[in-house]
Formats: structure tokens, C-alpha cells, sequence
């Protein structure tokens, strides 16, 4: 038997298809808490195994490519079957924002947004954001006085 099937076919998987995987690996990664590793995700595609990654069952048949995903049932039930009570942790305007770029690849990855304090600005500038990032990483007064005559 091959690594594809029980019938020992190998499973040949389209450049969409091998892009829908790609994405869905890249926010699970992104949006998801713990350790979500899809290690030899690459090699099992190109291989043509039909489980990836030992988390991902794959399925020709399907809807969508992804059948299953063992790894986080509930993070793939939000996505392909539209759960949105599988992730209450994301809010339903983000999770329609990461169903249409996952399985459409349409819009943009929205940026998961961390838990903020009651009455805090939701939203910070460019300048101010990139004020933030200067001093993390110990740029010196000059550049942040350039900065601010930016703003």
C-alpha cells in the first residue's frame, strides 16, 4: 500500500488545493493557542499521503479539500462547516474574515487582535506603532525624532 489511500493510490493534489492547505495551516498557526506545528506538511503533499502533517486527513471527495484536522477539530469546524460556537474566543466578523481568505483567498489575513483593557483605544497609528517598535528594538533618539515629524 502507498501513502495515499488504503488502496495504495496516491493522492495528486491541484496548486488550489495545495493553497487552501497552505493557508488554513498558516492561520491555525497564527490564530490558534498551543503548539500548532504542521511539520512535513510540504513533503506529505508532495508525497501524496492523504493524512499531512499527522493531523490533516485529506479528501478528494469533500467539499473542501480538508476532511479532518485531529490536531484542532474545533478550529476545523469553524472553518469549513461555518461552527461559530466551536471558537467563542473569535469574534464572528474575524472568523468570516478567515473562512473567505482560507477557502476563497479572498480579502486579507486579518491580524488576530489580543485581548485589550476596557476603554483603551482599540486602534493605534502607523507613527505610533512604529514608535513602539524603535525603542523595542533600541533605535536611537534620531530616528525617533524623524519619526514624529512624520506624524
Amino acid at each position: 500500500m502507498g501513502p495515499g489511500s488504503q488502496t495504495g493510490e496516491m493522492i495528486f493534489l491541484t496548486s488550489k488545493e495545495k493553497a487552501v492547505i497552505r493557508r488554513y495551516a498558516i492561520v491555525c498557526q497564527l490564530w490558534r493557542e498551543g503548539d500548532q506545528d504542521f511539520l512535513g506538511l510540504e513533503y506529505d503533499m508532495a508525497a501524496g499521503c492523504s493524512i499531512l502533517a499527522r493531523r490533516i486527513a485529506i479528501d478528494a471527495r469533500s467539499r473542501h479539500i480538508i476532511a479532518a484536522d485531529a490536531g484542532d477539530r474545533a478550529f476545523h469546524a469553524a472553518i469549513f462547516y461555518n461552527d461559530r460556537g466551536a471558537v467563542p474566543e473569535i469574534a464572528a466578523k474575524d472568523l468570516r474574515r478567515l473562512r473567505r481568505y482560507i477557502i476563497q483567498r479572498k480579502g486579507v489575513l486579518p491580524v488576530r487582535n489580543p485581548v485589550r483593557v476596557r476603554g483603551e483605544r482599540r486602534r493605534e497609528g502607523v507613527a505610533g506603532f512604529c514608535q513602539k517598535l524603535l525603542v523595542k528594538l533600541g533605535v536611537r533618539c534620531r530616528a525617533r525624532r524623524h519619526l514624529r515629524g512624520l506624524q
